[in-house]
C-alpha cells in the first residue's frame, strides 16, 4: 500500500483543506506502520496459519476419539 506522508507538519486551512507544510512523499507502508508484505511472505503466514490449524484440529479429534473410545 502506498501512502502519502509529509516532511513537516499537516495543516487545516479555515475551509477544511488539509495541507503539508514540508515537502510530500510517497512512503510504501503496510498496515499499522509495518513495512508491506511481499505475495511470498503473506503466503508462507497463510500456510503457517493453515498447519497450526490442522495441527490443533487433529489432536482435538484424537483427544475426543481417545476419550469416547475408553472404557
Amino acid at each position: 500500500m502506498e501512502m502519502i506522508v509529509c516532511s513537516g507538519q499537516w495543516q487545516q486551512a479555515p475551509d477544511g483543506a488539509v495541507y503539508c507544510l514540508g515537502t510530500l512523499e510517497m512512503a510504501s507502508v503496510g498496515p499499522f506502520g509495518l513495512p508491506a508484505l511481499t505475495y511470498g511472505e503473506a503466503n508462507a503466514i497463510l500456510g503457517a496459519v493453515a498447519g497450526l490449524y490442522a495441527t490443533v484440529w487433529c489432536l482435538r479429534t484424537l483427544a475426543w476419539y481417545i476419550k469416547t473410545n475408553t472404557d
